[in-house]
This record gives C-alpha cells, structure tokens and sequence, in this order.
C-alpha cells in the first residue's frame, strides 16, 4: 500500500506541475494577427514591386497564370476571405475577374487595396471575436471553423500564393523581398 500512495503522489505532482504549464501556454492574440498580416504584406507588396513591368505578362508555361495574374490571385483570395473577419464591402473599385488588371501600377494598386481591406477587418476584432464560429468553404457545403482558424487558413495560402511568386521573381533573376510571416 505504501508504494501505492508514494505513486499515486507522484502521479499527482506531475499531473499539476503539467496543468501549471498548460495554463501558461501562450494562445495567438489579436494583435499577433496584425502583426503578421503586416509582415506578410510588405513581403507581397515589396516582392510585387521588385518586378520590372515588362515582366508583368511573363508566365513559365501554361496552364501557369502570368505575373500579373499570380497577383491578382492573391488579391481576390483577400478579397474574398475578408467575410472571415467581417471586412464589410470595400471602399474600392473591385475589378472585373474576367478581365484583371495586367499592368503593373493598376495590380499593385488593387493589391494594397486588397491588404488594406483585410486588415481593416481584423482591427475591428476582438479576442473574444477569434472563436466565434464562421462558414469556411463551399457555399454550397459550408463548415463552421473558428475565425482564428479561418484566418490562419488565409495566412497559409496567403504564404504559398507568395511562394509561387517568388519562383516567378527568380525566374527573372529577380531576387525576392525577405520572406517572413510571424514574429516573436
């Protein structure tokens, strides 16, 4: 019996001392998303300028999207995920999906505007706002995720997006804007 309670104590202390540090965990706040969304768009937004213009209609192959293209990806991709944090309709001029601006000025314009209106969105939430519940998906087969989860989503593919144009940049011999994404 004796082993039994010296076990048992054991057990115990462990079960706390791993309870203390589960409460100390650190969660994702507000304003790591800010931070990061802003990392992340001066990384997109510089790389996009670092492209000489003529090179705005390069593509690597089909069914590969041009330059400009890859861009204006990203941009609606903004866009469109901005329901995720409640952006409201944009105080900007979308363009026409069917016909995307291809010369440089026009999609870096749109771009910034992109990144501007997302975050507009996200400064207006609340810690409490990251685990209320969104539709994530299809329209016609919506999941309900977090929003926290929903942006880290955004986040992610916002960070492949800019993969596929660095790999555009390097094909001209364009060396890229320092990558980066969250800070500590």
């Amino acid at each position: 019996m004796k082993y039994f309670n010296s076990s048992f104590k054991l057990y115990l202390i462990v079960m706390m001392l791993g309870a203390g540090y589960m409460s100390r965990a650190q969660a994702i706040t507000h304003e790591d998303l800010l931070d990061s969304w802003d990392i992340m768009t001066s990384m997109v937004v510089e790389s996009a300028n670092l492209m000489p213009a003529e090179h705005f209609t390069y593509t690597p192959g089909d069914p590969l999207r041009n330059f400009a293209n890859q861009l204006n990806h990203t941009t609606a991709s903004n866009i469109g995920f901005a329901k995720s944090v409640n952006a409201g309709p944009p105080s900007f001029r979308i363009p026409d999906r069917s016909n995307p601006p291809q010369e440089k000025d026009a999609v870096i314009e749109i771009l910034k505007n992109s990144f501007s209106y997302f975050r507009g969105g996200l400064e207006k939430l609340s810690q409490a706002d990251l685990e209320e519940k969104v539709a994530w998906g299809h329209p016609s087969n919506p999941k309900q995720i977090t929003r926290l989860k929903a942006i880290l989503i955004v986040m992610s593919h916002l960070q492949r997006e800019h993969g596929k144009t660095m790999m555009y940049l390097r094909a001209k011999g364009v060396q890229p804007s320092q990558s980066g994404s969250w800070k500590f």
